[in-house]
């Protein structure tokens, strides 16, 4: 948790009815939303403060650039909508005080409510945004109570004489038509009798006539019997443009940087096992410890793979990277478009392992930074064991499949331990195993393709 602001201009009111919205978001749509809103906290002398539970730096609306700006408005209105489809959703349902609740966290923030943490839009004092200025709908016309039984008492009659009116058109167009309008084959009764009779037989068909057999040419002046095969131009593959409001999913890549990444990648189970209760209470020096720690170490390949994955994705698909920083924290270092993907791969290329393993907090954290209900969004995982921080990755990935069910966790298995795999299972996503960089690599570029919209196309 971190504070945002202390708010010395809202007065103090009923902070459980303000937790109470946030719940009620947090019960009903993805996390990423939940964390829009800032929460509010009684601090010292009886003010409001606002606070989040996500890492980063939050940065005023007013402090970013134009382009930055708009961005993150508009991503904003996104999630505008997801709340928006809620509420009515919750009205057909007759829950009209939770859409009354939810309706009250729709509007347009003002500058000074308006953050940018990471990139994502948060919120302060939401509990009194701006209306959004939309154009009244209004309805037709209702159809006057007077004039219906006028019309329901006379419209068969009329219906009836338009019938009546087309019949005798017809009829009169077929017996008094001029024979300028006649088809020329058509014969007048009047003319008919001056014409001798014609007596009409199937027109013989023409026999071939014999075609004389060329003498044969000598060889160089021979000419070929039969035209050369005409070459058919193979179609190019065309690949679909993506619709103007279709948006590409959503990608984030979580890396395994704790203390048993360094273990050498062929290292067995029993050993990883061993390392993991007494290894780091031991002299690096001692010549067990040494020999686990010979390259190339399970961070080196994952560093190979994930580098190579990266590389390959489609220019349009945005990288989100985030790293362990022990049981505590999770580094969240960013959105990462095709410009910056140097960089990215510069940074990866730095990491250094430590620490714990807490899978469960940075797939909680990762699934906050996507919405996975309205959009594609796939989560990369490169791990080498289950999580050892108390907490239950599996729980989360069902929770996740339920309330994002458009976001897909992909496993990279980097270790021996499959126990964390249940990560992609519960979303629909896939498990890769491997402890050949070659194979991984391989099996990954064609798992990147799988996040751009068009696979196969450039």
């Amino acid at each position: 948790m971190q504070r945002v602001m202390r708010d010395t201009i809202t007065s103090m009111g009923s902070i459980a009815a303000l937790d109470a919205k946030i719940s009620l978001v947090r019960r009903h749509l993805p996390p990423n939303i939940a964390c829009l809103y800032a929460l509010p906290r009684e601090g010292s002398g009886s003010v409001i403060e606002w606070w989040t539970e996500l890492g980063g730096q939050p940065i005023l609306s007013t402090d970013l650039n134009p382009d930055q700006k708009r961005l993150l408005l508009d991503n904003w209105n996104q999630h505008q909508h997801s709340i928006a489809h809620l509420t009515d959703e919750l009205q057909r349902k007759g829950d009209t005080q939770a859409a009354d609740d939810l309706r009250s966290l729709m509007g347009e923030p003002e500058p000074q409510q308006l953050y940018s943490l990471n990139g994502t839009p948060l919120v302060v004092r939401w509990d009194n945004l701006r209306p959004r200025s939309v154009a009244p709908v209004i309805p037709p016309a209702a159809p006057s109570i007077a004039s219906a039984p006028l019309r329901r008492r006379w419209w068969p009659w009329l219906l009836l004489a338009l019938l009546t009116l087309l019949v005798l058109l017809a009829t009169w167009w077929w017996l008094w038509r001029p024979q300028a309008m006649l088809p020329e084959a058509v014969v007048p009764p009047h003319a008919a009798a001056q014409l001798p009779p014609v007596e009409l037989a199937p027109e013989p068909e023409p026999e071939p006539a014999p075609q004389a057999v060329p003498e044969p040419l000598p060889a160089t002046e021979r000419e070929p019997q039969t035209a050369p095969p005409v070459a058919v131009a193979k179609p190019e593959k065309v690949c679909p443009k993506p619709a103007p409001n279709e948006l590409p999913p959503q990608f984030v890549v979580v890396l395994d940087t704790s203390g048993s990444m360094d273990l050498n990648i062929n290292t067995p189970r029993n050993e990883d096992e061993w390392y993991g209760r007494v290894g780091a209470l031991l002299d690096p020096s001692d010549p067990r410890v040494t020999r686990l720690m010979t390259k190339p170490s399970r961070l080196d390949v994952a560093k190979q793979s994930l580098k190579r994955m990266v590389a390959n994705l489609q220019p349009e698909i945005d990288t989100r990277f985030m790293a362990f920083q022990g049981c505590t924290n999770v580094g969240d270092y960013g959105l990462f478009p095709k410009s910056r993907r140097g960089a990215l791969i510069d940074g990866i290329n730095g990491l250094r392992a430590a620490g714990g393993t807490p899978l469960a907090a940075s797939l909680s954290q990762a699934a906050s930074r996507v919405d996975g209900r309205n959009r594609d969004a796939v989560v990369v995982m490169f791990i080498d064991g289950e999580d050892n921080c108390q907490q239950d990755a599996c729980a989360v990935s069902r929770e996740i499949a339920l309330n994002q069910p458009r976001l897909k966790v992909n496993v990279v298995n980097i270790g021996q331990n499959a126990l964390s795999n249940c990560m992609a299972e519960n979303t629909g996503g896939r498990i890769y195993v491997s402890s050949d960089a070659a194979k991984l690599r391989d099996m990954l570029q064609q798992a990147s393709k799988e996040v751009s919209k068009v696979p196969g196309c450039p």
